[in-house]
C-alpha cells in the first residue's frame, strides 16, 4: 500500500505527529435512540452532507490552524471521498507523508445518530484501516518531530510509536475508551509516559482501570483524577462539554470555563479541544491558559458547525 506523497521535502520536520483513524463522517439526527425492535424517525436532510473526520484528522487540523507544523499518520481507501481528504489536508497545511492510502479499497465510514438529548450513537465500519502499521516514512517523521500526538487508532501501530519515540520526544495521548485500540498494558504505558492526557468525564474509569490496583474503583470524579495524575505525573485535562473542563496536575486543579455553543451535531469537538491543548502547550502556554486558549477555539469550531446546520 503506497503512502500519500508528501507535502513537502522528506528533510522537512514537523512540530507535531498526530497518528489515529480517519473517517467519512455522515450524522443524522434521530427522533429516538437506537432500540432493538423498534422504529426511529430521522430528521433533517434525507441524505446529510458527508466531511473528512476521525480523531487523528481532527487534531491535525485543530494544530494546523494554531500554527503547528503536524504531520499524520492514518489510512484511507482510494476513492473520491477519501482523495477529497488528501487535499483538504494539503490545502490545511497537513503533511500527509505518514497517510497510507489503499488501492481499490474504501475509506473508514462513521455513521451518527444524534438523539433529540444529544447524545450520539456512532456505527463505524473500519474499512482495512486496522491493517495501519509504522512505514519509512513514517518513522522519518517521527524521528524529526518535537512532540508526538496519540489518538484512538490500531494497537499495533500505537505500540510501535511508543517503541520507536525519542526519550526527549513529549507524548500526548488522545483518550478514547476503545479498548481494542487501547488494552490494558497500552493504557499503563499510556498514562505512565504521556505529559498531556486529554479525556471526557465519562472515559474516567477507563484510563483509571489501567492502574494499580491501590486505585479507587467506584468513586468520585475527583479522585479518579487524581489517581491517574498519581499514575504518570503529567497534565491530565477533562472535558465536561458546556461545564468547562478540569486541569489537574501533582501541583493541583483548577477548573476553565467554557462558552456553550447550541449546535446539533458537535462530532470531532473533543479532537479539536485536544489539538489545541497541544499547540497552545507547545507553545510555552501553562496548563490552565492552554485550556482556555482550546476551549476558545472549540467555540469558534462550534460556532463554524452550527452556521453550516443554518444553511442547510
Amino acid at each position: 500500500m503506497p503512502d500519500a506523497g508528501a507535502a513537502g521535502s522528506a528533510s522537512d520536520a514537523v512540530d507535531v505527529l498526530v497518528a489515529g483513524y480517519a473517517s467519512i463522517d455522515v450524522a443524522f439526527r434521530a427522533s429516538a435512540p437506537p432500540q432493538a425492535g423498534a422504529t426511529a424517525t430521522l430528521q433533517g436532510p434525507v441524505a446529510p452532507a458527508w466531511r473528512c473526520g476521525g480523531c487523528g484528522p481532527g487534531a491535525a487540523a485543530a494544530l494546523a490552524r494554531a500554527g503547528c507544523r503536524v504531520g499524520l499518520i492514518t489510512w484511507l481507501g482510494d476513492d473520491g471521498e477519501g482523495r477529497a481528504c488528501l487535499q483538504a489536508w494539503t490545502d490545511a497545511g497537513i503533511d500527509r507523508r505518514g497517510v497510507v492510502v489503499a488501492s481499490s479499497q474504501a475509506s473508514p465510514r462513521s455513521f451518527l445518530f444524534y438523539d433529540p438529548a444529544g447524545s450520539a450513537t456512532c456505527y463505524y465500519h473500519p474499512s482495512g484501516s486496522a491493517t495501519l502499521r509504522l512505514n519509512a516514512a513514517g518513522r522519518d517523521l517521527l524521528a524529526g518531530a518535537r512532540a508526538l500526538a496519540v489518538t484512538v487508532g490500531p494497537a499495533a501501530l500505537t505500540e510501535e510509536l511508543l517503541a520507536a519515540r525519542r526519550s526527549d520526544q513529549p507524548l500526548a495521548w488522545n483518550v478514547k475508551a476503545d479498548a481494542d485500540a487501547f488494552p490494558l498494558a497500552i493504557r499503563r504505558r499510556l498514562v505512565q509516559e504521556a505529559a498531556v492526557i486529554c479525556l471526557n468525564r465519562d472515559e474516567l474509569p477507563f484510563v483509571a482501570a489501567a492502574l494499580s490496583s491501590s486505585a479507587p474503583g467506584e468513586v468520585d470524579e475527583r479522585a479518579l483524577i487524581t489517581a491517574i495524575v498519581h499514575g504518570g505525573g503529567g497534565f491530565v485535562v477533562v472535558t465536561a462539554g458546556a461545564a468547562g473542563c478540569r486541569v489537574a496536575s501533582p501541583g493541583g486543579m483548577v477548573v476553565v470555563p467554557a462558552n456553550p455553543v447550541q449546535v446539533a451535531d458537535p462530532t470531532g469537538a473533543g479532537d479539536a479541544f485536544f489539538g489545541a491543548f497541544v499547540a497552545a502547550w507547545l507553545g510555552d502556554a501553562e496548563a490552565a491558559g492552554a485550556a482556555a486558549a482550546a476551549a476558545r477555539y472549540v467555540t469558534a469550531f462550534l460556532q463554524e458547525r452550527a452556521a453550516g446546520e443554518t444553511e442547510t
